[in-house]
C-alpha cells in the first residue's frame, strides 16, 4: 500500500528535526531512497522537505513509497523515540499545539516540551524529554500528547469547514 503524502509530511518534518535521524523510503519499484545527513543519504532532509512540500495537491501522482524505516531513532506508533526523548507532529500551528499540550500538564508530570513550527510543511514538531520518567511513563504520556494535539486539529478542522 502507498504512503500518502500526509504522512511523507510527517515523516519530512522528523527527518529534519530529529538529530541524529535517517529514514529509508522503500519504493514500490524495489528502491530504496536514504534521507539524512549520512554519507549513504539520497538526499538532504532539508530536500526532501522542500520536495514533499511541493508535492502535487491534485492527486494525479501519489508517492510511490511502500515502506519507511527509522535509524537512530524508534518508531511507537505514531511517536518516535530516542533515548529520553519522545517525538511527533501536530498537524496544527505552533500556538495551538502548546495550548492543547498545557492542557494535559506534561510539565507538572515530570517532561520538558519543545515545540517547533515548521514553516516550510505547515507542521509543528513535538519534542518530549524528561530526565526522571522511565520509558514506558514517557511513551505513554507523548502518545497522550499527541492525541490531545490530534483531537484538537479534528476540532478546529469541524469549526473552520
Amino acid at each position: 500500500m502507498t504512503v500518502p503524502v500526509s504522512t511523507l509530511v510527517q515523516v519530512s518534518a522528523l527527518a529534519a528535526a530529529v538529530p541524529q535521524l535517517s529514514v529509508a523510503l522503500d519504493t514500490d519499484g524495489g528502491s530504496t531512497v536514504v534521507v539524512g545527513d549520512v554519507p549513504e543519504a539520497s538526499m538532504c532532509p532539508h530536500a526532501f522537505r522542500h520536495v514533499v512540500a511541493n508535492w502535487p495537491a491534485d492527486g494525479v501522482h501519489e508517492p510511490c513509497v511502500d515502506a519507511i524505516r527509522f535509524e537512530g531513532a524508534d518508531a511507537r506508533g505514531v511517536v518516535l523515540s530516542q533515548g529520553q526523548s519522545r517525538w511527533f507532529v501536530s498537524d496544527l500551528a505552533a500556538q495551538q499545539t502548546v495550548a492543547a499540550l498545557r492542557a494535559i500538564k506534561p510539565r507538572s508530570r515530570g517532561a520538558v516540551v519543545q515545540v517547533r513550527f515548521d514553516s516550510v510543511l505547515a507542521v509543528s514538531v513535538v519534542r518530549l524529554e524528561s530526565a526522571t520518567l522511565d520509558a514506558a511513563a514517557l511513551d505513554d504520556l507523548a502518545t497522550e500528547a499527541y492525541a490531545a494535539c490530534a483531537t484538537e486539529h479534528l476540532l478546529w478542522a469541524a469549526t473552520a469547514a
